[in-house]
């Protein structure tokens, strides 16, 4: 069957009247078909988060700590000793020179002499 024919027998199809018979068979099979799918899937969605909750339980009462009995210690009153401070060490006053200009003396001019790297310049600073 070429595309011709084809086409020729889709026109002829299309001038023919759709029995109403069969689109309600229709209807009802896909109505079926789609209540079939969510009956089978709803139960799922109970049915998941009632084992998920389960095992979230069965975790927390299978996992919880032991029992430990509890023991009663008698604690005896603590004796009073004598507590003897020790002797403070004797602070030592550090006796440091005292830093300061030297004293110029009389008629002598005071003179620092820098030198650079470059043999030329000389700073020389007189008092």
């Amino acid at each position: 069957m070429n595309e011709q024919e084809m086409r020729e027998l889709f026109r002829e199809m299309r001038d023919e009247p759709v029995p109403a018979d069969s689109l309600a068979r229709v209807r009802l099979g896909l109505e079926k078909r789609v209540d079939q799918r969510l009956g089978q899937r709803s139960w799922w969605k109970f049915v998941v988060p009632l084992v998920a909750a389960g095992c979230i339980v069965a975790g927390f009462l299978l996992l919880r700590p032991a029992k430990t009995p509890v023991r009663s210690i008698e604690i005896a009153p603590p004796e009073v000793a004598q507590v003897i401070p020790p002797p403070e060490p004797p602070v030592r006053a550090v006796s440091r020179p005292r830093r300061g200009r030297p004293a110029p003396v009389a008629g002598v001019p005071v003179l620092i002499r820098i030198e650079t790297p470059d043999p030329e310049v000389v700073i020389l600073l007189v008092n």
